[in-house]
């Protein structure tokens, strides 16, 4: 239903923005770990925050999308929790 180059421009768009997001998420949660004993977990605290900040300019980009091009076409794509398949631990998946 979607041409190849619209998927493509949609997918290169969220993974721009993770590629942008991921890397400082990453230096905070090393920055946390290693204070962890010593701010008794509230290190971590950044780190909550700036995943939810790109959860939700995840979810903002994929509702311009839907509006843009996907709710035409009757297609919907949405963030939603799922447990991994390897482990007890949650992800996110586009669906």
């Amino acid at each position: 239903q979607v041409a190849p180059e619209e998927f493509k421009t949609s997918i290169s768009r969220v993974n721009a923005c993770l590629r942008k997001n991921l890397p400082v998420n990453v230096k905070w949660l090393l920055c946390g770990c290693l204070c962890c004993c010593c701010t008794l977990g509230c290190s971590l605290w950044p780190v909550v925050c700036l995943n939810k900040r790109t959860r939700r300019s995840i979810q903002k980009l994929l509702e311009w999308e839907n509006n843009r091009l996907y709710h035409k076409l009757g297609l919907h794509w949405k963030l939603s929790k799922r447990k991994c398949e390897t482990s007890n631990m949650m992800e996110y998946v586009s669906i």
